[in-house]
This record gives structure tokens, sequence and C-alpha cells, in this order.
């Protein structure tokens, strides 16, 4: 073979690889290229997917107890317990609520906790909302095992809830275009009202049947007896008075170590102690009682009933508790107690075994139109409120006393009262107007003070009726209906009831949650 032919051979042999190699170079770039928009594809298709309120509705995103809640199903529990938590904490403490809660201006993520372990309000909120979830889980699940179906009338109430919400949103249409619009204004951005309905009857099922079982306890006439004598010492109602003697606030920061600090603490609560004896000396009715509170500290005891208490005896201090429970107590017995930051004086006056019989009655409402007290410098103590305030309750009046005739012409009965409340003259929202089961105690099923008095009175009875007026609400046609079970008795049963449902609960099979990737989906 020449040496011309080898070397055009060769020429040829490299031209074809040099071929070769371009095309796999462009073979290569394609599918580089093709990757990249693959992946760019995916980012998108996942960016979208991320942002979907059809996967927020449907992929799982948190499991409880065997349960599987969505994202949307988690915002809606989420934002109903922190608006529970803040309405708790502004409920229990007051003036000091601000401090305890985070500001609303910023997300709850951005804002800490706990300054330790760096935990936001927004880690603290799901926290507190997945163990209010559980609890649900709990009951829902006893339920499916029980094969417990939502009953009809708690069905009604369900849908008339969605139907009052759905009223509200049509009443703020300039504010809420939609109703799925106002949802989300409260429960979060992706809820519709299929998503609402679906856990509405989560919700109503679990609660429905804790109630059931709550209900289903009997009792017999004996052992509720048993049980209240038993327990006399906390069921029973005492009347007292008592007030704080203070001691002087003692700083820290002047004192230059603990043992002074303490000991100056301890001479500042000497002090209010022997001030406390020295009052109580001189107490031996409850006039001077009422006279040495006021002596003492007007501002705060400068009115006669500041003083007073009428609690049952689970209500009472630690401090002052057991003694007014002693059984040798007699009215205007005075006692000493030191406290944390004072000592109290309490007089004793009487304790009530609740033998007394609960009252029922009917009522039709007539509402004095309110007045927004923020109108006025003064609030309720300037004279145009009071003028404003007077003209609402003439009005008011007006109607009640049409009201009064009608009932009277038609003959006063429980049946024209009835009959009035079906024609739409009572602002009641109760059922025919009636209440049972009130007792004289705070802690019970009260009414307004005004309504009580008049119930209790002695020789109350059944048919009797009044049109009372309430400075609370305004005037009151009410039509006694008689006295139901004793006060002692109800006390007793309400209170096994509670133990008993109480150890149903500690006894359901506990429940575990598990954060599925869809988490990432829920809105903190």
């Amino acid at each position: 073979m020449s040496d011309s032919f080898e070397r055009r051979s060769s020429g040829v042999e490299r031209r074809n690889a040099r071929v070769q190699k371009e095309r796999q170079d462009k073979r290569k770039v394609r599918i580089i290229a093709i990757s990249v928009v693959a992946a760019l594809a995916v980012l998108f298709v996942g960016s979208l997917l991320l942002n979907s309120k059809f996967l927020r509705r449907i992929v799982p995103a948190i499991t409880v107890g065997g349960v599987n809640f969505t994202a949307v199903e988690f915002d809606y529990f989420y934002n109903v317990s922190y608006q529970e938590y803040r309405s708790m904490v502004n409920e229990q403490m007051g003036d000091y609520a601000g401090s305890m809660l985070p500001s609303t201006d910023r997300p709850l993520s951005s804002q800490i906790f706990d300054e330790e372990t760096g935990r936001t309000w927004a880690d603290y909120i799901a926290e507190f909302t997945v163990l209010q979830m559980a609890e649900l889980v709990q009951y829902h699940n006893a339920a499916q095992a029980a094969g417990y179906v939502l009953p009809d009338e708690s069905r009604a109430a369900m849908e008339n809830e969605i139907e009052q919400l759905k009223e509200m949103a049509e009443m703020y249409s300039f504010y809420y275009p939609s109703f799925d619009s106002m949802l989300q204004e409260s429960y979060g951005v992706n809820i519709n009202e299929k998503s609402f309905r679906k856990i509405s009857e989560f919700v109503y099922t679990a609660n429905s049947y804790s109630i059931h079982v709550r209900d289903a306890f009997e009792y017999g006439s004996g052992e509720v007896e048993s049980y209240y004598v038993e327990n006399a010492d906390m069921l029973d109602m005492f009347t007292y008075r008592y007030f704080i003697v203070t001691m002087e606030s003692v700083q820290e920061s002047d004192y230059g170590s603990d043992e002074a600090f303490e000991a100056a603490k301890d001479a500042s609560k000497a002090v209010a102690s022997g001030i406390a004896s020295q009052l109580a000396a001189g107490i031996e009715t409850e006039e001077d009682f009422i006279a040495a509170a006021m002596e003492y500290k007007e501002e705060s005891y400068g009115e006669r009933d500041s003083t007073l208490r009428v609690y049952p005896g689970s209500w009472l201090g630690s401090d002052y508790g057991p003694w007014l429970r002693e059984g040798e107590r007699e009215t205007n017995d005075v006692y000493t107690a030191d406290m944390s930051n004072g000592t109290y004086v309490v007089m004793y006056l009487d304790r009530d075994n609740n033998e007394y019989r609960m009252a029922e009655m009917r009522q039709i409402l007539i509402l004095r139109q309110t007045i927004d007290t923020d109108e006025y410098l003064e609030g309720e103590d300037d004279p145009a409120y009071k003028e404003a305030f007077d003209i609402v309750d003439m009005v008011a009046k007006g109607r009640a006393d049409d009201v009064y005739n009608l009932f009277v012409d038609g003959g006063a009965t429980e049946q024209r009262l009835l009959e009035l409340i079906d024609e739409e003259h009572s602002d009641d929202s109760t059922e025919g107007g009636f209440y049972d089961q009130i007792s004289k105690d705070p802690s019970g099923n009260k009414l307004i003070e005004e309504i009580e008095v008049w119930l209790f009175e002695d020789g109350r009875q059944k048919g009797d009726f009044e049109m009372i007026r309430s400075e609370a609400y305004g005037y009151h046609l009410v039509f006694f209906m008689g006295y139901g079970d004793k006060y002692r008795d109800h006390l007793a049963e309400e209170a096994m009831r509670t133990r008993d449902y109480n150890e149903w609960k500690e006894a359901l099979e506990p429940v575990e949650s598990d954060n599925r990737w869809a988490f990432i989906l829920t809105q903190r």
C-alpha cells in the first residue's frame, strides 16, 4: 500500500473522527438543554403546586391519631386556637394581657415566644393547636367506634350556624365579596365552603358525642345525697367579708444582699400583719367590719358591698378557706391570714347548704338600644350620655308597655306569652324565652340580679308575672313557671358527672401526631 493512500486514509479517518466528535458535542448540548428545561419545568410546576389551593385542600399535612388533616384544615384549627388563646388570656389577665400576647402587627413566625429555645409564637400556637386537635380526634374516634351518628338537632344547629355566617357575609358584602372570602378572613386564605362544612361536621360530631357521653351518666337519689354530704365543704355556699392589708413594697435593688432583702420583706409583712390584727381586734359586728375596711383603704373599700363575697366552698382561697369551712364557725367570727404580699382580714357570715329549689321562667325581652360610651368624653358620667340613655330607655319602655297590655288583655297566660313571642315581640333569642335551673349561685346558671331577686321572693307562685326593668338590657316581661330540682342535688349530680366524664376522657386511646411533607403548605 502506497504512502499517499495511507495519508489519504488517515485524513479521512481524522475528518470522520472530527465529525463524530462534533455530533457527540451537539448531542450533549441538546441533552443538557433538555435537562435544564425539564428541571425548570419541574421547578415551575412544583412552585405552582406548592402554591396550589387544590393541593392544600387534598394532600395530608398532618396526621393526628390516624386522622389525616390537610393544610387548609390545619389552618382552620390554627386560627381558631389562636383566637381562643387570645380570648382566654384577655379574660384571665385583664389589663395585663397585652404584655403576655404577641403583637397583631407582625407574623407570629417573626416573634419569639421563648428566648432560651428560640421557639416562635407560631411554634407555640401550632403546638397548642395540635393539642386541641388531638382531643377532638379522641372524641371523634370514640364516636366512630361506638357507631355514633350526628343527631338531627346537632346537624340542624350546624346548618343554622353556617346560614348565619352566610347572612353576615351578605350584610357586609361591601367588605366580603363572597362567603368564601369571609371564611378566609378568619380561618385561612385557602378555605372554602366545602372545606368549612367538612371541618364543621367533624367538630360537631366530636363535641356532640362527648356531650352525649357526659349526659348519659345516671345516678340514684341516694347516691346524689351521699355525695353531697361527703363533699359539703366544697359544695355549700359561704357568705363572708374580707379585705387585704397590703404590705409596703420592698425593692430588691435597695439592698446589698439576699439576706437583707428577705429581712426587709419579713419586716414589711410583719407591719401589715400587725395592722390587720389591730383592726380585727376592734371588729365585733358586720357594721364594724365595713367601717374598718373603709378606714383602712377607702378608695378600695368605700362601697358598702365591696368586701362582700358569696362563693361555693371550692372557690375559697387557700389562706382562709379552711377556717371558713370549719364546722364550729359562728356569724361575725373574725380571722386574719397572712399571704404573700399582706394579710387578709375575714369575717364569717353564713353557710348555706343549697336546700332551695331552682327557678324556671319564660320572658319577653325588650332590648334598650345600645349607646357607645366612647362617643362621650366622660363616658357614662357624661350628662349628654345620661340624656341619650334616658331617651332610648323611654323608647324601650313604650314598647314594653304595649307588649304588657297585649299580654294582660290576652289573658296573661303562658300560651299568650308564647303567642307574642311567635309574633316577634321579643328580642330574646332563646327558644320560647325559656330558662330553667336558675340558681342564686354566682357560679351557676345565673340571670341578672333584678330578675333573680323577684324569682326567689317569698310566696312566689306559678303563673306570677311582672315587667322588670334591668339597667343592663332593658325591660323583661317575666312569667314564673315554678321551682324545679333542689340546687344541692343539681350541684352533687353535676360534680359526679364531671368526675365520671373526666375518668372517661382519661381512659380514651392516646393519640400521636405526625407532620407530613405537605405541612410546609400550612400558613403559620
